[in-house]
C-alpha cells in the first residue's frame, strides 16, 4: 500500500521545525489528509551531525520511514520526529540511512 507525501510548508519555531504535510492515500484512493510533522533540533542533530543537510530532507526521510509502516493505520494529525524510535529501536539508524546511506555508523 503506497501513500504519497507532499510537504506544503516549513516553519522554524523555538527548538524545532514544523512541516505541513499532505498525505494522499494509496493508488486509486481519493483520500487526502493534512498532518503536521514536528522535527526537533535534537533529532535533527542526531541524524545530521554536521548540520549540512536541509531540515526538509530529514523530514522527507522520516516520512519515507513511516510510509511502509502505515499499513491500514491512520497517520495521526500531529507527528513528532521522536515517534518512530518509540515503536522501533532501529528507527534512528533506518532514518539516517534514508538521509544518507553512509552517514550513520553504529559505534
Amino acid at each position: 500500500m503506497e501513500h504519497t507525501f507532499k510537504i506544503i510548508q516549513e516553519e522554524e519555531q523555538n527548538g524545532c521545525w514544523l512541516f505541513t504535510v499532505h498525505l494522499q492515500g494509496p493508488a486509486g484512493s481519493e483520500s487526502t489528509s493534512e498532518h503536521t510533522l514536528r522535527l526537533s533540533w535534537e533529532d535533527y542533530d542526531l541524524w545530521v551531525r554536521d548540520g549540512t543537510i536541509e531540515p526538509e530532507v530529514v523530514a522527507r526521510a522520516i516520512l519515507r520511514y513511516l510510509e511502509p509502516h502505515l499499513g491500514e493505520t491512520k497517520l495521526p494529525a500531529r507527528i513528532d520526529s521522536s515517534h518512530p524510535r518509540r515503536v522501533d529501536p532501529d528507527a534512528d539508524q533506518q532514518i539516517a540511512r534514508l538521509i544518507d546511506p553512509v552517514m550513520f555508523r553504529t559505534q
